[in-house]
C-alpha cells in the first residue's frame, strides 16, 4: 500500500510539473553560441585610460521551480551559453526560485530529505515582473520576461554593451560569527544616479528536483538566489563622473546554517530606470 501510495504521488508530482512549466524542445535546450565574444574590463581594474570603453556585465534572473521538469534543461542551456561568452563573472547568473506551485516548501522542505529552494524574496521578484511559470528569465531588467530562446540574443547584446559605470565587489568572510562583509566600488564616466543590490548565491546544492520521468532526489543544483542584504529596490547610491575607483556601499550579512561559504558568491549589481547598468561578481572566499 505505501509503495502504491508514493506512486502516486510521484506521477502527481509529475503532472502538476508538465501543466505549469513552460516547454522547452530539444532543439532549445543547448544553444550555439556561433559568435563567442571576449569582451573589455568591466571591473574597473584598468584605470590606465579614464577614456577607454567600459563594457557591460550582464545579469540573468532566471526564475526556476523544483516542480518545474522542464527547468533543468534550461538551466544546462543557461550555463552552456554562460561558459562560452566568459564565464560566470561576465554572464552573471541567478536562480531564482519561486512560484508557490513550482516548488517545495520555502526554508527546508516539508520533507527533511528534501530543501526547498524558493524564498520570500524570489516570491516578490516573480509578483513584480508578473510571471505565471517558468522557465523565463529577466536579463539585464530590460526587455521584459524572456523565455529560453531569447536568452543567448540578449546575454550576446548585453556583453557587446558598452557603459558608463565600473563595478567590482570585494568580500571578507568571518568564520568566527559566519558572516560575510561585501564593499562594492565603483567608478562611472558620467554621474550616476540609482541603486545598488548585493545578493548572495550558492553552488552544488544537493536537492530534490522533479523529472518528466519522476522525483530525482540528488539533483545538482547551481548560482541558486539565497539571499539579499538590500531590499528589493536597492539602495541609493550616486557615483560622480571621473573619480577614481572607490567604495559606494558596504554590508555585514550573516550565513544561515546550512550554507556553505566555500560554494558561494557575492552578486552586486547597480540599475536605475534604464535597467542594469552593470553586474559584478565575486566568490565569499576568493582563491587565494
Amino acid at each position: 500500500m505505501q509503495l502504491k501510495k508514493s506512486v502516486f504521488m510521484a506521477l502527481a508530482l509529475v503532472a502538476m510539473g508538465v501543466a505549469s512549466c513552460d516547454q522547452i524542445s530539444d532543439g532549445d535546450r543547448y544553444l550555439a553560441v556561433d559568435d563567442p565574444i571576449s569582451p573589455g574590463d568591466s571591473t574597473g581594474s584598468d584605470t590606465t585610460d579614464i577614456n577607454a570603453p567600459i563594457y557591460h556585465s550582464v545579469l540573468v534572473e532566471e526564475f526556476s521551480g523544483q516542480l518545474c521538469v522542464n527547468c533543468p534543461a534550461a538551466s544546462e542551456a543557461l550555463e552552456v551559453m554562460q561558459e562560452a561568452n566568459g564565464g560566470p563573472n561576465k554572464v552573471i547568473v541567478v536562480s531564482i526560485h519561486a512560484g508557490r506551485n513550482m516548488n517545495l516548501a520555502i526554508g527546508v522542505g516539508q520533507n527533511p530529505q528534501f530543501e526547498g529552494l524558493a524564498t520570500d524574496f524570489g516570491e516578490q521578484l516573480f509578483s513584480r515582473y508578473g510571471l505565471q511559470s517558468e522557465p523565463n528569465a529577466v536579463i539585464d531588467r530590460t526587455g521584459g520576461v524572456l523565455s529560453q530562446p531569447n536568452w543567448l540574443t540578449a546575454i550576446v547584446n548585453g556583453l557587446r554593451r558598452e557603459t558608463t559605470v565600473a563595478l567590482s565587489a570585494r568580500s571578507s568572510y568571518n568564520e568566527a560569527d559566519r558572516s560575510v562583509t561585501v564593499s562594492v566600488m565603483g567608478r562611472a564616466k558620467s554621474d550616476f544616479t540609482g541603486n545598488a543590490h548585493v545578493w548572495l548565491t550558492e553552488d552544488s546544492i544537493v536537492t530534490m528536483q522533479l523529472f518528466s520521468s519522476g522525483p530525482v532526489i540528488d539533483h545538482r543544483f547551481n548560482n541558486i538566489f539565497r539571499t539579499s542584504a538590500t531590499p528589493i529596490d536597492g539602495v541609493p547610491v550616486t557615483i560622480s563622473a571621473g573619480e577614481d575607483m572607490k567604495e559606494i556601499y558596504t554590508t555585514t550579512i550573516k550565513l544561515d546554517d546550512i550554507w556553505r561559504p566555500r560554494h558561494m558568491a557575492v552578486v552586486a549589481f547597480v540599475d536605475n530606470s534604464s535597467g542594469v547598468v552593470q553586474a559584478a561578481r565575486t566568490e565569499v572566499l576568493p582563491s587565494e
